[in-house]
């Protein structure tokens, strides 16, 4: 009887395997990876013939774990339904010992504010690819002075338009698994600022700061979360300005006191800012002058805004605040809030006076630095005409300025070169396929040319600019020694190059260099010799730009206070060193704006002109 049972259970046994062959698919492990509260999950996509049984076995994981993660799976699995699966610490440690070989990798180490984003746009690399060779980091959030694997190979392979897609993909699959939460997650783009994503997702500052941490600031590919749209109604709504349709300046009578409030980020964690410390001296020096010529009593109360929006309310809401009537700063527009809506209560002006202002609208805010939307309007003659236009990069290369510059185009021909530096030869490789040389050794070809040209000059650092200017005049004087016709031409720059310091400035007259920028000051002007004078008497040693801004700020508003505010500074020109202002109101009930930007022209002559 025993051998009949034991039969009977072989015979089943050996019929249910082959059943449970069939019944077992192969399934292929996902890899896909998302970090969620900070732990690491397979995200799969469930396919024809997958069941629980088979997902456990082949992520290795019980199945009750599975289930424990994915409180709406329900009791089926559904084709297309994402699954997420913890990943067991066994693989984590296998994938962390697979180090790589010093010789193929670069280390990067994390620094304070640093996205998975920003680090992918620097070395031109694939987001994915940096998931790949690190997967231990977490795209939401980098720890600082962790060790990122930067693989060589793939360096300059990729582009910003790829990161941002890749980094959308991310977001979307990591959505897709946290439906549960109520909530969703959102790549931070240029230019948002805590503001601007609390109004878009109808959430005060408070609960954006409470989902997201900002002690930081808020950087560019940073991930954040926000409401679903179904849950925004459970969360607080946003706490609007006051009214904005009846903003009036009052101009102050001599007799009655200006009190201004200087908000800026004179330090940051205990270390000196010394850029808003020269604003702040050029300032001074502006309330001085404005004294002198009997504008009237002002007292000027300095605070320290320490970059910290937090910080910045404080200020705003004490009682030494209270009677301000003109205030300058902050500096950055994720501390404009609490500002604004003072301002606006109390019909007063506030001056940004660095920042480019992207999403803040308010009639009481007037903004410095100039429109972008005219930055390129002084230079159209450079693109107007028969110029051939030749666009010089480097290995590292400017792309805003880029995209400024193929904006200024619109849409002519131009011819595109990479420069690199080998063997003591400078070396120009064509990277578009019209381009009348493929490769060329300095720039005489180039040169040898009656038709005029126009060189925009794309290189990042101070070294290649150096060089390509070095080599384009070098070009010309050899040229010119051979009684050969050379072409006129123009090299076209960034304001940042005015920032170098080790360049022989020599250089940009000998190229005929043009630059825009949002402020220049010539030294041999009287304005500006006087201002130096003071400046040097006061504090030692000679102004920054800042501190030209600082003066410029406190001229044009602490005396503007006394009149010219009544009717919101329009329609009229203010000079107060060399920068011009003209303030033009955005739309109704919108900002102030200065549209003057300034045309530096380095002229063959060595005389800088300034339009």
């Amino acid at each position: 009887m025993r051998l009949l049972k034991t039969l009977f259970l072989l015979a089943v046994l050996a019929l249910s395997v082959p059943a449970l062959a069939t019944y077992m698919q192969p399934v292929e492990k996902s890899a896909v990876i998302v970090f969620i509260n900070g732990q690491k999950f397979y995200v799969h996509t469930v396919k024809s013939g997958d069941t629980l049984y088979s997902l456990a076995k082949t992520y290795e994981v019980s199945e009750d774990l599975i289930r424990q993660n994915n409180a709406n799976m329900g009791t089926e699995l559904k084709i297309d339904q994402t699954v997420k699966i913890p990943v067991p610490e066994s693989a984590q440690k296998s994938a962390k010992a697979e180090k790589r070989r010093k010789k193929d990798f670069i280390t990067h180490k994390v620094q304070a504010g640093q996205t998975l984003y920003a680090i992918a746009r620097d070395y031109n690399i694939s987001v994915a690819v940096l998931r790949e060779d690190n997967p231990s980091i977490n795209p939401q959030s980098l720890s600082i002075g962790e060790t990122l694997w930067i693989r060589r190979t793939e360096v300059g392979k990729s582009n910003e338009e790829q990161t941002q897609a890749e980094m959308a993909e991310y977001t979307a699959t990591l959505n897709s698994v946290t439906n549960d939460d109520g909530f969703d997650h959102y790549v931070v783009q240029a230019g948002e600022t805590i503001y601007s994503l609390s109004r878009r997702f109808g959430i005060t500052e408070e609960e954006f700061a409470r989902l997201n941490d900002v002690s930081a600031g808020l950087k560019a590919g940073a991930m954040i979360r926000i409401p679903r749209p179904e849950q925004a109604d459970e969360v607080a709504a946003v706490e609007q300005p006051h009214s904005t349709a009846d903003v009036h300046f009052r101009a102050l009578p001599s007799s009655e006191q200006l009190n201004v409030a200087l908000m800026l980020p004179m330090s940051v964690e205990n270390r000196t800012n010394a850029s808003y410390v020269e604003f702040y001296q050029g300032f001074l020096l502006g309330m001085e002058t404005l004294k002198q010529t009997s504008r009237g009593e002002a007292k000027l109360t300095v605070y320290n805004t320490a970059h910290d929006p937090m910080k910045v309310d404080e200020i705003v809401r004490s009682t030494m605040f209270e009677g301000t009537n003109l205030i300058v700063g902050p500096v950055y527009e994720d501390e404009l809030t609490p500002v604004i809506r003072y301002a606006e209560q109390h019909s007063v002006p506030v001056v940004s006076p660095l920042a480019n202002i992207s999403a803040v609208e308010s009639p009481v805010l007037y903004q410095l630095s100039p429109s972008a939307e005219h930055k390129y309007d002084k230079v159209a003659d450079l693109v107007d005409g028969e110029r051939e236009i030749f666009m010089i990069y480097a290995d590292s290369y400017d792309q805003e300025f880029e995209a400024e510059a193929k904006q200024l185009l619109h849409g002519r021909p131009y011819h595109s070169y990479t420069y690199s530096f080998s063997d003591q030869k400078s070396i120009f490789k064509a990277r578009s396929a019209d381009a009348p040389f493929d490769v060329i050794e300095g720039m005489d070809t180039v040169l040898m040319n009656e038709k005029p040209r126009l060189f925009v000059v794309l290189a990042n650092k101070e070294v290649d600019v150096d060089r390509i200017l070095g080599t384009i005049s070098s070009s010309k004087v050899a040229i010119s020694d051979r009684s050969i016709p050379c072409a006129e031409y123009t090299v076209l720059g960034t304001s940042r190059w005015g920032r170098f310091s080790n360049i022989d400035h020599t250089t940009y007259f000998n190229n005929n260099v043009v630059m825009i920028s949002t402020y220049h000051a010539k030294r041999d002007l009287q304005a500006v010799r006087e201002f130096d004078s003071r400046y040097i008497e006061a504090y030692g040693g000679l102004p920054s730009l800042y501190a030209y801004r600082g003066y410029d700020a406190a001229i044009l508003f602490g005396g503007g206070m006394r009149g010219d505010i009544e009717y919101n500074m329009l329609d009229k020109r203010y000079v107060p060193l060399q920068t011009v202002y003209k303030f033009v109101q955005e739309g109704v009930n919108g900002k102030y704006v200065n549209q003057e930007w300034m045309r530096i022209n380095y002229n063959s002559n060595y005389t800088i002109t300034v339009e």
